[in-house]
């Protein structure tokens, strides 16, 4: 924990008692802050009281007179509940008030700042998930997209977290890498566990762990050449197969298209897909994207294809 004091922001309002809001509320009592949760619906003050002792109170209540205000809500509901504590009168001097939307710079806290806060934008890179304990063990040391004023920055150093500064200008840029990487990753791997599951394999998460990491971390070392695969190497028939094993689950079979097409374009810009490769990779996605003779022609072939390499592995 850091050993800076912690006086300057207490008593803090935190207001939202999702994920974020109750597991950051947590964390800063314990910390040594009075704090105050500003919740919204009976649900989230029985979410605040089954995991806690600290006290609720309206958003208004919470924010009116304390020293540092957390904003953690979710983003879409961010403006309206800004505006509406602005339309109580509850920002003003001697107040750090902080959101954590990461698409959202501090701009959306300009009534804030007209009342005389100092404001920031501070959004944790990291998941909060229903595991109360597991998520406060993982704030410390997690790195946080900051933009606005040095308040932020100090809010993130006493949480024990990596203040990262972003440009209010790249902010949405910033969020929608790390929805593709983090979201998106976790969705195609549980696809991939769910088919490895209705292929027989039992436990996917021993097949899948390493492979991930590994995969994951080699892209972000060496970017290109870290990817491998039959996509890489234009393996047309194997692609095509593939194509064929997730013809019933047709928004499984768009995105693996659209990956094969977007990991193609990166190899073929890195060198490592020639054209006549490249054209095999389109040819065997062409069975997911034609509906016609020709198309149920291709699955056939590959069909019989895939039956002839199974044969002759089994002699």
């Amino acid at each position: 924990m850091p050993d800076e004091p912690t006086s300057r922001f207490s008593p803090a309002a935190v207001v939202g008692a999702g994920r974020v809001g109750l597991a950051l509320a947590i964390f800063l009592q314990r910390l040594g802050l009075e704090v105050t949760v500003g919740v919204r619906s009976d649900h989230g003050r029985q979410r605040v009281e089954a995991a806690s002792d600290l006290p609720t109170a309206t958003p208004a209540e919470a924010v009116r007179g304390a020293r540092l205000v957390v904003l953690a809500v979710l983003d879409d509901e961010l403006p309206s509940l800004i505006t509406a504590l602005a339309a109580e009168g509850v920002f003003g001097p001697d107040q750090a008030v902080i959101h954590t939307a990461g698409v959202d710079g501090p701009e959306l806290l300009t009534p804030a700042s007209a009342a005389g806060a100092t404001v920031a934008a501070c959004h944790p890179v990291q998941i909060f998930n229903e595991d109360l304990e597991a998520t406060l063990g993982r704030i410390p040391g997690t790195v946080w997209g900051v933009t606005g004023d040095q308040a932020g920055r100090d809010v993130v150093t006493m949480l024990g977290g990596r203040p990262m500064d972003v440009p209010s200008s790249g902010r949405v840029r910033y969020h929608v890498s790390l929805v593709l990487a983090a979201n998106g990753a976790a969705a195609l791997s549980a696809s991939a566990a769910d088919i490895l599951r209705a292929g027989g394999v039992i436990d996917p998460g021993a097949v899948l762990g390493g492979l991930v990491h590994a995969s994951v971390d080699a892209a972000l070392a060496t970017g290109q050449a870290g990817m491998s695969g039959p996509w890489v190497r234009g393996e047309g028939r194997t692609i095509g197969m593939h194509v064929e094993a997730l013809a019933r689950k047709q928004r499984l079979v768009k995105v693996y298209a659209a990956l094969a097409r977007l990991v193609g374009d990166r190899a073929s810009a890195a060198g490592r897909l020639d054209p006549d490769a490249r054209r095999r990779v389109e040819a065997a996605l062409q069975g997911h994207d034609n509906d016609g003779e020709d198309s149920g022609e291709r699955r056939e072939l590959l069909r019989r294809l895939g039956r002839r390499a199974r044969g002759r592995e089994q002699r």
